[in-house]
């Protein structure tokens, strides 16, 4: 007797395979040239960004059906070869990539992201801990940083959830993740910054001969506010 898929597995199969295929899709999202066929049943209800995007009364694209998201590559890979200073953050060269768009998109119709195109999860959690300014916490914490300007809390939420998960094998990434945090979020957004906060505090010991850690703490006031915040509360 041949099993059967759960309803939900069927159900997630199906939405799954609208985005491989794009048919019927009736919303395009066009980034660098990269077109993508998306279904605004599908995306607008978990993005406000797009929710609002489509409304035909409201905006352009709501009439036209096509948003234009003006991402670019992002770095050259050879810039990471040094520790990125906080003053060169930028937010369309370190954050809205088209690939980290591309990641968005397959969210919505997967609810998970592909951390890294070729790499697993498992592989990616043990990349190199030398390299602190690219790596697996940097690419979380750029989906994070996506959910929040697109309005999606469930990416969020995977994307932090991912990076509890990393942290306990590979601090690759850590430095572009804590500028991430504090340069792509607003101030009124705790939640990452809480996680990091929670990191720095507990693994003080580990990075306190780490010059590339304490230069980016040390440039980031909000970050210095926090962790003398949680040290006063450790005390009491």
């Amino acid at each position: 007797m041949s099993s059967q898929a759960s309803p939900e597995k069927q159900l997630a199969s199906t939405i799954a395979s609208l985005h491989d295929s794009g048919a019927y899709s009736d919303l395009k999202i066009v980034c660098g040239q990269d077109t993508y066929n998306v279904h605004k049943a599908i995306i607008c209800p978990q993005s406000e960004f797009f929710r609002a995007a489509c409304r035909q009364d409201t905006f352009q694209e709501g009439k036209t059906g096509i948003i234009v998201i003006p991402a670019t590559a992002g770095r050259d890979a050879a810039f990471f070869d040094k520790p990125i200073n906080v003053e060169e953050f930028d937010w369309d060269l370190d954050v809205e990539t088209n690939t980290a768009v591309k990641l968005m998109i397959h969210y919505f119709y997967h609810h998970d992201f592909i951390k890294k195109e070729g790499l697993s999860e498992h592989e990616a959690q043990s990349l190199s801990t030398e390299n602190l300014t690219q790596g697996t916490l940097a690419e979380h914490a750029r989906m994070y940083a996506m959910g929040e300007k697109y309005g999606v809390p469930g990416l969020k939420a995977l994307a932090v959830a991912k990076f509890l998960a990393a942290i306990r094998g590979t601090n690759a990434g850590l430095t572009a993740a804590i500028m991430i945090a504090y340069s792509a979020t607003p101030e009124s957004d705790q939640v990452l910054r809480t996680v990091i906060i929670e990191i720095l505090y507990h693994l003080c010991k580990v990075f306190e001969d780490v010059d590339e850690i304490q230069q980016v703490i040390s440039r980031l006031p909000d970050l210095l506010y926090g962790l003398y915040r949680k040290m006063l509360k450790e005390k009491t």
